[in-house]
């Protein structure tokens, strides 16, 4: 899905405003020089919005043109010049060079101004790897039990041709999904680079029989809302639970929350399960509205979060972002769109939220979490197999010459308590094993029997809450990528009219 993106947080209007996307015009270099070529123009913007818009403007904001040095930077090609000179920008702070939050990629086209669903293109699923032991401990080789879909769309090839949560990837083209370097580059061709357009795979089913199909990169509408249901806990409580992939644009997806927070304020639930642990981001816009949604009423009117910007956006005193920004009064701190407030009337006001977390769980799903700790306190509570990815900053993108688009860190975001998403992520209180061989809505999987425990009153080991160490023994799809153009670790920007 190629959309404009934030990777932390985006500008959002308050609720029941009337909102509109701002779509930055696509102009070039905004001083444009005859005498260099457009390769040497794309090094050179880069900086100077960087320069400009870099949250850590007390790293970047002395550094001179000299002193950079941009064409130093340059490619034959234009995305890998981008990348190189963001890649030089990163250095200015430990973090962003770090996790890699500032990132180039090749133009795609700007689509967030269509009034269409969003529209991607992949195979529509993904995997992650599954371990005997079925503990969140650091694993070893011997316990790798194999490749499950961790999700799938129902609208991907892969979904129409029965392709499920919970199914063991056996083989692709004839070769075994094992604890292999070649089961990786095949992963990594398919999920990420994309270079295998249509493979033959066997899957094994959880009843025992196998699926074997030929699946291919398709476009299609994905589906952020893959299950959700209402149980019975063995103590007669009543628990609402929902997976939800990603925060897609409120109006794809609000006919479908607004259904499911009926039949939950139907039920009076005495809990709710949020599964967001493949979450890796979305719009920020849904993540307020869903926030809403669980908020406690007592938080009506009280704000949710609020953007900081560097002094040079503040004051308004920047000139390459006025060629696609020119309202600079929206980066001034007491601006009403840069103070996210709730608005809790709908809110289903129960007691207890539980959240499933993982490393993959991202951007505005830790903004979601962020926002609800200061008005759930303990009543909030994480499960998980891993930290959360650890992300509170975020930016607008830059596109350039229709050829690249890039993101540099322009903001962070900080609760009503004045407090950011920790850049280690959020530790589980509860560290269970994601049982990622178990379908959606299944009561013995571990994360979610876990919350069904705690919400009946029983013991479940606490973390120790000591940063986890990742699970994979072997490169995995998502250890050798950055991003993910299907919403990874990113938002929209949306700003009040």
């Amino acid at each position: 899905m190629k959309r404009w993106i934030l990777i932390v947080s985006v500008l959002l209007a308050a609720v029941a405003c009337k909102k509109s996307e701002i779509v930055p015009p696509d102009t070039e270099d905004p001083t444009p020089q005859p005498s260099k070529n457009e390769n040497e123009l794309i090094a050179d913007s880069v900086f100077l919005f960087s320069k400009e818009i870099y949250y850590w403007q007390d790293k970047i904001g002395s550094v001179t043109y000299d002193m950079f040095n941009p064409l130093q930077y340059l490619k034959p090609e234009a995305l890998n010049t981008a990348k190189a000179v963001i890649g030089a920008v990163r250095n200015y702070n430990e973090w962003d060079k770090a996790k890699g939050y500032s990132y180039a990629e090749n133009y795609s086209g700007d689509g967030a101004s269509s009034k269409a669903a969003m529209v991607e293109s992949s195979y529509g699923f993904d995997v992650k790897p599954a371990w005997k032991t079925r503990t969140p401990d650091a694993p070893i080789a011997a316990n790798f039990e194999g490749w499950y879909v961790s999700y799938v769309y129902p609208d991907s090839d892969a979904g129409k041709k029965g392709v499920q949560r919970g199914m063991k990837l056996l083989s692709v083209d004839g070769t075994p999904m094992g604890n292999t370097a070649a089961a990786v580059a095949i992963l990594n061709n398919m999920l990420y680079y994309e270079t295998l357009k249509s493979v033959n795979a066997q899957f094994l089913k959880p009843n025992g029989d196998t699926l074997q199909v030929n699946i291919s990169i398709t476009s299609f509408v994905p589906n952020s809302l893959l299950y959700a249901s209402i149980f019975t806990t063995p103590k007669s409580k009543k628990v609402g639970y929902l997976v939800y992939n990603f925060f897609d644009r409120l109006s794809d997806s609000k006919a479908q929350l607004d259904s499911l927070f009926n039949a939950f304020r139907a039920q009076h639930l005495d809990a709710v399960v949020i599964d967001l642990r493949y979450n890796r981001g979305g719009y920020t816009e849904t993540q307020d509205y869903l926030t809403n949604h669980v908020a406690p009423l007592s938080a009506h009117n009280k704000l949710m979060y609020r953007y900081h910007f560097n002094s040079n956006l503040q004051t308004g005193n920047y000139t390459a972002l006025k060629t696609r920004y020119p309202a600079s009064r929206v980066f001034a701190l007491d601006y009403a769109s840069n103070n996210i407030k709730f608005n809790t009337l709908t809110s289903l006001n129960t007691d207890n939220i539980y959240i499933i977390t993982s490393n993959e769980t991202a951007s505005s799903s830790e903004l979601f979490i962020n926002n609800l700790k200061p008005q759930l306190g303990d009543k909030l509570v994480l499960i998980g197999d891993d930290v959360t990815r650890g992300k509170p900053v975020g930016f607008f993108p830059i596109h350039l010459f229709k050829k690249v688009t890039f993101w540099t860190v322009s903001f962070m975001t900080k609760n009503g308590q004045d407090e950011a998403v920790p850049y280690e992520g959020f530790v589980p209180e509860y560290l269970v094993y994601d049982a990622v061989d178990r379908p959606w809505g299944d009561v013995s999987e571990e994360c979610l029997s876990a919350a069904i425990k705690l919400v009946d009153g029983l013991e479940v080991p606490r973390s120790s809450h000591l940063i986890v160490p990742s699970r994979s023994i072997i490169p995995s799809p998502h250890s050798q990528r950055l991003r993910k153009e299907r919403m990874t670790d990113n938002m929209l920007l949306t700003r009040e009219e």
